[in-house]
């Protein structure tokens, strides 16, 4: 049985970024992710591919941060990007709690790494881009979740195995089901009751396979684990309740769960919310988000049959809703805010133009009958202490 670092560079360089004899890669890490660069180099190598290593040693870049000539290093270089075939990037640093405190500017210089310059770049290439999100899951981020981090990791390993072929069939048969649609409501015995009518435009599909990083209809880069389908709203005419009972995570808010959100929209905007948990920081990052941290920018549907219940990847979970407020750049959006939050739900009812699209979380055939196994909630990694 291969080691999960070799598994998961097997299901990188071939079904996600489908590198060929004579391309070139580069893979960007922390010194937490070192592991899984060897390994997705090892394969790239493999197979005639030419890899470059980017390597971010975690005690340098903190002490860093104290010098007086500069406050923060310089990100990723663009030219990186303009000089290779596909770019895999493992996020850190796993020591984040040391960068509580800092300005919001600077926290998200960091979490965002590649700036504009890389991203004109990249575009410009054509590049093949690719978070490797599994290299995120380490002890101290469980540690400030309460989960525990084998089981954490082992459900991100599963998803990211996940063939991307599988999850283009399920995107495929979403997109074929809004296509042209007017009007969504989503219901749910909890009290969520929420309509609202989709804008026109191509939906944001996150499936495992590429669209060209020229077309800025989508972001530069992939995600792995993936599986979502994002359509965006109509200015203004999101209206009703909506109750999530689904955690939201952000490890670096305080408390970094947030429990039991519920939210009235009206006229598009979030005008009320409440919380059982995590109510104060979303009200103090909210209120720091500016003018758009209220608008409602995409409904969200998750695809993947692997995600339950891990942290930070709950609205990839098959039959999830979402609904995504404020900051829409990380699904090629154009909405720009300082504020972002994606609030799940599972086991939902949708209704599309009044006829039922999924009941329970689950797609409905048009003749009515249930289709699929299970929902987001049937599985038991990624489990609470």
């Amino acid at each position: 049985m291969p080691l999960p670092e070799d598994a998961v560079a097997h299901a990188v360089v071939g079904r996600h970024l489908r590198l060929r004899r004579g391309e070139t890669l580069t893979v960007e890490t922390w010194s937490s992710g070192i592991a899984w660069a060897r390994a997705i180099l090892l394969e790239a190598r493999r197979r005639g591919v030419a890899g470059t290593l980017v390597y971010e040693d975690e005690e340098t870049f903190f002490r860093s941060l104290s010098l007086p000539i500069r406050r923060l290093p310089a990100p990723s270089t663009g030219a990186l990007a303009a000089e290779t075939d596909a770019y895999v990037y493992l996020p850190g640093p796993e020591a984040f709690l040391r960068l509580l405190g800092l300005p919001f500017e600077e926290l998200e210089a960091i979490r965002i790494r590649h700036g504009p310059a890389w991203e004109r770049r990249a575009r410009g290439r054509g590049l093949r881009a690719l978070r490797v999100n599994i290299a995120a899951a380490g002890p101290p981020a469980a540690a400030r979740y309460g989960v525990d981090p084998e089981s954490w990791r082992r459900e991100l390993l599963r998803a990211s195995l996940v063939p991307p072929e599988r999850l283009a069939r399920a995107a495929d048969a979403v997109v074929r089901r809004l296509a042209g649609a007017r009007r969504v409501r989503i219901r749910h015995p909890n009290g969520t009751d929420l309509s609202v009518e989709l804008a026109a435009g191509p939906p944001y599909v996150a499936d495992g396979r590429f669209r060209p990083a020229r077309n800025r209809a989508f972001p530069v880069w992939a995600e792995l684990p993936s599986g979502m389908v994002a359509v965006g709203p109509r200015e203004g005419t999101a209206q009703g309740r909506w109750e999530s009972n689904r955690p939201s995570f952000d490890r670096f808010a305080s408390p970094p769960v947030w429990v039991g959100g519920r939210f009235r929209l009206a006229r598009g905007r979030l005008v009320e919310f409440a919380f059982e948990r995590g109510g104060r920081a979303f009200a103090a990052a909210f209120a720091r988000g500016g003018r758009g941290a209220g608008r409602l920018t995409a409904v969200t549907v998750g695809l993947n049959p692997a995600v339950h219940r891990a942290p930070e990847v709950g609205a990839l979970a098959r039959g999830t809703v979402g609904l995504l407020l404020g900051d829409d750049r990380r699904i090629g959006g154009p909405h720009r805010a300082r504020f972002s939050h994606l609030t799940e739900l599972s086991g939902a009812d949708v209704d599309v133009d009044g006829r039922p699209a999924w009941r329970h979380g689950r797609p409905v055939d048009p003749t009515g009958s249930l289709q699929g196994a299970r929902g987001a909630d049937g599985g038991r990694d990624a489990r609470r202490r």
